[in-house]
């Protein structure tokens, strides 16, 4: 039985578990010991492009389950973690790793210290982007949660601060700043992707090739803040996100290295609550540079935004619409530098019009449909499609996901 089958029949053992048993949002094993987690299990199906993996014929590469413990030791400090179980066509393969891991000591509301493997805030939702429940969606928008970079910006081991700051009937602000180093694998997206490119160097420049590629992330810090006016339903906030990474491997008989800088990664955001709709709307620019072989390769300033409209009107159903945006250059949307060095123009930008349902079954039990149809190749699509990419593609996914 493969690994994704195998993940399908846990899911199903939990489906069984939920109707047996009582509903639970959390098992208190005892005071101030908890344990809770979810699992989930999706199908995605892809046209004209493969999508994160081999999703043109069908894939079933797509599942988490994850475990999260807490102990609070006393009224102000709590210690937990969360290991998680993924597969996300070529990223994760099921391996069970340690997600997040934290000492955490609420000394007032206004000052609060973390240490271990923080998760991270970008955007508003990147905290949270594993778990199925907290959004309407399968997937968040690439444009600010690309897949292919979940390593480098899922959670650091280090250290943060956070806080709320109360403004009396002018609304209240929470903060947190992190510093730290990132547990970066081989198999992710952007780790896969800098092999790629450091290959096709190598080949172009006749150097030999490439073996024992290694990734290694120096460092990644930033911060966020949130601020929630009094307007009710209404939070605005902002995030920055810098990290260096490097990449060591063997070029014939000699080690050689590369760099990637992913720098000035700043999110703006806003989310909106009226009655039964919710408006999110976030708006990103970052810059990437990479060197290889001693050659500086500058990516350019990337940007990217999304408008994503939910309506819980008809519930248990919540419908959903969004339109996202990717460039890879915020100076060359029609793509003429791409086409300058002999490549399709298309490759400059990736635009996404989506629609989607989510079932909410139950407080623990959830399905969610939805279609994509995207024009453009950007972020990194090329890496999925080595025989070439089309412009006009598209991707259906069903996924049910189970809290407990």
């Amino acid at each position: 039985m493969n690994r994704s089958m195998g993940a399908f029949c846990t899911f199903l053992f939990g489906i069984v578990s939920l109707q047996l048993g009582s509903p639970c949002q959390a098992y208190n094993i005892s005071e101030g010991l908890s344990i809770n987690g979810f699992l989930s299990q999706g199908y995605i199906k892809s046209r004209h492009n493969n999508f994160l993996g081999n999703s043109g014929s069908g894939s079933w590469q797509l599942n988490e389950f994850a475990l999260t413990t807490n102990y609070m030791a006393t009224d102000n400090l709590r210690f937990g973690f969360q290991l998680l179980s993924r597969d996300v066509g070529a990223d994760g393969n099921n391996d069970i790793l340690i997600d997040w891991a934290v000492a955490d000591y609420h000394w007032q509301d206004w000052f609060g210290l973390r240490l271990g493997k923080v998760k991270l805030p970008i955007g508003l939702y990147n905290q949270g982007r594993d778990i199925g429940f907290l959004r309407p969606m399968v997937f968040l928008p690439q444009s600010i949660y690309d897949e292919n970079k979940r390593t480098l910006v899922v959670a650091a081991l280090g250290t943060s601060i956070y806080g709320n700051i109360s403004f009396g009937d002018n609304g209240d602000l929470d903060y947190q700043a992190y510093y730290g180093k990132v547990d970066f694998r081989e198999d992710s997206g952007q780790a896969r992707g800098m092999e790629q490119l450091v290959m096709k160097s190598a080949l172009q420049r006749g150097l030999g090739e490439v073996s024992d590629f290694e990734a290694d992330n120096r460092y990644v810090y930033g911060g966020a803040l949130v601020y929630t006016p009094p307007l009710d339903g209404l939070r605005l906030g902002v995030s920055y996100f810098s990290g260096q990474s490097d990449f060591d491997f063997r070029l014939g008989a000699r080690e050689a290295d590369a760099r990637g800088t992913n720098k000035d990664f700043v999110v703006l955001s806003m989310e909106y609550f009226l009655t039964d709709w919710k408006l999110a709307i976030e708006y990103t620019e970052f810059t990437g540079d990479r060197e290889v072989l001693g050659i500086d390769i500058v990516d350019g300033r990337s940007q990217g935004a999304y408008v994503q409209l939910c309506c819980h009107t008809f519930e248990p159903l919540v419908l959903s619409v969004l339109y996202d945006v990717f460039y890879a250059d915020k100076d060359d949307h029609d793509g003429s530098n791409f086409v300058a060095n002999g490549q399709a123009d298309f490759l400059a930008w990736r635009k996404d019009f989506a629609v989607g349902v989510r079932w909410n079954i139950s407080d623990q039990l959830i399905v969610k449909a939805e279609h994509h149809w995207l024009n453009g190749a950007g972020l990194q699509l090329p890496l999925f499609n080595p025989q070439g990419v089309e412009e006009d593609w598209s991707y259906f996914v069903l996924k049910t996901s189970f809290n407990f």
